[in-house]
């Protein structure tokens, strides 16, 4: 049995995520301990495993210009003191408690989330074996692959064209660029990606494993194994990078939900009647990331379905939109809250903004996807490769009139290829989970780097 200890940001989707990473490894026989920047003790600890809060992660390590006066008195006083800020900005930003956790549990493994620059050059430095986790598909710029923020499909068009992809990738790392040497300039060096390149320096982490990076954060590695947490299938055709590895969708089925919130006071049991004594289809929509739009999408999806009586709507709004702001028509079921598992099981299709773990729990439960990307960090990629593997439909939000979306309604709760596509890839990443495809990874580096826990330098295939 080894100690692992899984490191994540806490942001909801990848730790649910890193939980079912947790329970696999368990019943593996391992000892499995999580921590995070942000307070998820009880989360973590109702689902079994002990809980290490660690402090919130500096992103804006500059330091604040104390002296008083004009702009040049400022300027003077951040050129004459550049080294001072330099150092500043670069103690704020070393893990302290994260190595002293390195140093209380000695873990024979640790698993950091690869947003998690600051462990990761930490854990390096003290010769810790790690693996690095993501909870996307793949980040790097390779042949064929388009940017991963960008709904572009390989063959559609300019924009999935061989072209059009080199073009935005080109586009894309001359506007990071700049961005980059903006903050690097004006901050005099003491910008959130200097002072963790500083930090990677001090630690020994290989400068050449260090990749500008198009998104998230300010950089991505190529040299550190990265396990992702998507299937394969799902990926557009390309040749991954030798360092990433996919170990499948890690959907947690089994996690505690919140309960649904509606003013109207439905239940899951007076809609699953509905549905049963009407044999309507149930369409759950789930947008809660939705924000500019938001409202008017939502009317005309409601509009969408109010002369159907062979469909039920059951539509989540984060919150985001007031209920009784929606079209009133008895087939809409309107809550602030849904617990989205719950309602997967006995859905005909979801309708929902792109995130990367309802699509791949709309997998795990077989239900096909209408995707009203969000337009947010990577919805339209995930969006575009629902398209493109036919699980269903990519659609515009700001564009499809209410006439538009029932049409692609109708045809995805019709066409039979849109439900067996789902079903046929549900087969393929339950192999995942059957072979112990992250079970075996674990094991294997478990083995390498035994050696390494007596002293020895690690490998440079961690």
């Amino acid at each position: 049995m080894a100690t692992i200890l899984i490191c994540t940001t806490g942001l909801f989707g990848i730790l649910n995520a890193s939980l079912e990473v947790a329970r696999r490894l368990e019943a593996d026989g391992h000892d499995v301990q999580m921590a995070a920047p942000r307070d998820r003790k009880a989360i973590v600890e109702k689902a079994g495993y002990q809980f290490h809060c660690l402090p919130e992660i500096n992103t804006t390590p500059t330091p604040p210009v104390k002296v008083k006066g004009g702009k040049w008195t400022q300027w003077q006083e951040r050129i004459v003191k550049a080294g001072q800020r330099r150092q500043f900005a670069l103690e704020s930003t070393r893990p302290t408690a994260f190595i002293d956790l390195m140093d209380q549990l000695r873990p024979d493994l640790c698993l950091i989330d690869v947003e998690l620059h600051e462990y990761t050059f930490a854990a390096h430095g003290r010769h810790q074996p790690y693996l690095l986790l993501s909870q996307w598909y793949s980040l790097w710029d390779r042949p064929g692959l388009p940017y991963q923020l960008d709904a572009a499909m390989p063959g559609d068009g300019f924009g999935g064209s061989i072209f059009g992809m080199r073009l935005n990738w080109l586009k894309v790392k001359a506007k990071r660029k700049l961005i980059f040497t903006r903050q690097r300039l004006l901050s005099l060096r003491t910008d959130r990606r200097s002072t963790l390149l500083a930090l990677a320096d001090e630690y020994g982490f290989p400068r050449s494993w260090i990749a500008k990076n198009f998104w998230p954060g300010p950089f991505t590695y190529t040299g550190p194994r990265v396990l992702a947490m998507a299937p394969l299938e799902l990926e557009f055709p390309h040749e991954p990078p030798p360092w990433l590895t996919y170990v499948g969708p890690m959907v947690r089925t089994d996690r505690p939900e919140q309960a649904a919130s509606s003013l109207n006071k439905y239940t899951y049991a007076n809609i699953l009647e509905v549905k049963n004594r009407n044999a309507a289809k149930l369409i759950i929509c789930t947008v809660s990331t939705l924000s500019a739009g938001a409202e008017h999408f939502l009317i005309k999806l409601c509009r969408a379905v109010a002369d159907r009586p062979d469909w039920m709507l059951v539509v989540a709004t984060g919150g985001k939109v007031a209920i009784d702001q929606l079209p009133v028509a008895k087939n809409v079921f309107p809550f602030d809250f849904l617990p989205q598992l719950k309602y997967l099981q006995v859905a005909d299709l979801s309708i929902n903004h792109g995130g990367i773990h309802t699509i791949h729990e709309c997998i795990e439960f077989g239900v096909p996807m209408l995707v009203y990307s969000g337009k947010r960090s990577d919805q339209p990629g995930c969006a575009a490769r629902v398209h493109y593997h036919g699980l269903g439909m990519m659609a515009d939000k700001d564009v499809d009139t209410s006439a538009e979306i029932a049409q692609k309604i109708e045809m995805l709760l019709t066409e039979d290829a849109f439900q067996q596509k789902v079903i046929d890839t549900k087969r393929k990443t339950d192999l995942y989970r059957k072979n112990k495809v992250l079970e075996n990874i674990i094991s294997k580096k478990l083995d390498q780097s035994r050696p390494a826990k007596t002293g020895s330098k690690i490998s440079d295939d961690a």
